[in-house]
C-alpha cells in the first residue's frame, strides 16, 4: 500500500515545528541546532567536539572540525616551516595535515604514521581516518570524509597534496589506488559529533534516556544513526531524532528505514483512548508508530492510517492491537475498539466496530 498525501501531510506538519522549537530553545538559552555538514554526514558545521589533550584521545568530530580549519582557511602546501591556527603549529604538508587533524604533539611523516595507526577494512572507513601510502613512488596520506557513490568506490577526501596546491576537500576519482585505510590508535569512536552530538545533549547526554552510547556512528540508508544503550539517533538532512523503546523495537523488526524513512519527530505523549489507555506515538515520513502497555508498539500507515487519521486516531478508535495483515479481498488492521478493513480492488477503507 502507497504512503498516503494525509501521512505525507502529518509528517510535514511534525517537521514544520522544527523550527518555531528551536526559536523557543535558543530564547530558553539552549544552543541552536547544528547547520548540515558539509562534509555528508553529521560533523563539519556543527559544534566542535569537545577539545582534546596533545596525544590524548580525540573524537571523530573535533577531528573533522580541526582538518576544515585549514580548508577553510586555504593553507598552502609546504615541507617547511608550520602553519598556526587555534589548533597549534604543524608543517603544511599531507602528514603534517593529518597530524594537526589528530592533534598529535609534533608533524609525522608518512613512515611514522604507520606506528599511531592501526589497519581496518575499506568498508569500514569512518570520518577522521586515513588513507596512507608510502610505496611505489607515492608518499601521501590523507583523511577520509565520506563516499561519493553508493557503490563506495570513490572517497571523498581532505588533504594536503603538493606544491602549488592549498588544502582542500576532493573527491578521488580512480578509487583508493593502493593507498591502506588507517585508524588513529586514538581516536574515539564511540563520542557522539555533529547534529547528532547535539541532538544527544540536548537530551541530556549520558543522563538521557538513551544512556551511554555503543556504536559510532555509521551509515544508515540515507542519513547516518549511532546506537547508544537504550535507543538510537537517526540523522537525515537536516534533522536529527531519537528513537527508542518498544518504538525502536517494532521499528527494526519491520525494516527500519527501508521501509518507514526517517523519523520526523521525538517520541511524544498519545491521546487517551476511548477506555482510557494512554501510550506514545512517534511519525516516520511512511509511517505512524504507536505504543500502548497494554497493545505493545504497532505500525499504522497507507490508507489504513488515511482512514485511522479521519475518524479521530486512537482518541476514537483506540491503539493498535496489530500490525496490517492480508484479509481476503485486502488487508485489515485491528484496534482497540474497531478494525479498519481496505479493499485491493476499490482501494477504499471502512471500519468495523463490535
Amino acid at each position: 500500500m502507497r504512503t498516503t498525501p494525509t501521512l505525507r501531510r502529518a509528517a510535514r506538519a511534525a517537521r514544520a515545528l522544527a523550527p518555531a522549537l528551536a526559536a523557543l530553545a535558543l530564547a530558553l538559552g539552549a544552543a541552536p541546532p547544528a547547520e548540515a555538514a558539509a562534509t555528508g554526514a553529521t560533523s563539519a558545521a556543527a559544534v566542535t567536539a569537545v577539545a582534546s589533550d596533545t596525544d590524548g584521545p580525540i573524537g571523530r568530530g573535533e577531528v573533522m572540525d580541526r582538518a576544515w580549519s585549514w580548508v577553510n582557511e586555504r593553507v598552502p602546501y609546504s615541507q617547511s616551516g608550520c602553519y598556526t591556527n587555534q589548533f597549534g603549529c604543524y608543517r603544511p604538508d599531507c602528514s603534517g595535515f593529518v597530524s594537526m587533524a589528530w592533534h598529535l604533539g609534533t608533524s609525522l611523516t608518512t613512515w611514522t604514521l604507520w606506528n599511531v595507526t592501526a589497519d581496518i577494512p575499506a568498508a569500514d572507513l569512518q570520518p577522521g581516518d586515513a588513507l596512507l601510502k608510502d610505496s611505489g613512488g607515492t608518499d601521501h596520506v590523507a583523511l577520509f570524509v565520506r563516499w561519493a557513490d553508493p557503490a563506495h568506490t570513490q572517497p571523498v577526501v581532505r588533504e594536503e597534496y603538493d606544491f602549488g596546491h592549498v588544502a582542500e576537500e576532493r573527491v578521488w576519482g580512480d578509487g583508493l589506488r593502493g593507498f591502506t585505510p588507517r585508524r588513529y590508535n586514538r581516536l574515539d569512536d564511540l563520542m557522539p559529533y555533529g547534529s547528532i552530538r547535539v541532538k544527544y545533549d540536548s537530551m541530556g547526554g549520558l543522563n538521557s534516556v538513551l544512556g551511554a552510547p555503543i556504536r559510532g556512528e555509521r551509515d544508515a540508508v540515507g542519513g547516518r544513526f549511532q546506537q547508544f544503550q537504550n535507543g538510537i539517533i537517526l540523522w537525515h538532512p537536516d534533522a536529527a531524532y531519537a528513537v527508542y523503546g518498544d518504538i525502536l523495537t517494532r521499528f527494526w523488526a519491520t525494516d527500519a528505514e527501508r521501509a518507514w524513512g526517517f523519523p520526523t519527530m521525538d517520541e511524544a505523549d498519545g491521546a487517551a483512548a476511548p477506555d482510557g489507555t494512554r501510550g506514545r506515538y512517534q511519525f516516520f515520513e511512511r509511517a505512524l508508530f504507536l505504543w500502548s502497555s497494554p497493545t505493545g508498539a504497532h505500525v499504522v500507515h497507507g490508507a489504513i492510517y488515511d482512514a485511522f487519521h479521519a475518524a479521530g486516531h486512537e482518541k476514537a478508535l483506540g491503539y493498535p492491537v496489530t500490525d496490517e495483515a492480508d484479509e481476503p479481498g485486502g488487508r485489515a488492521q485491528k484496534f482497540q475498539n474497531a478494525t479498519v478493513h481496505w479493499n485491493a480492488a476499490t482501494n477504499t477503507t471502512s471500519i468495523s466496530r463490535p
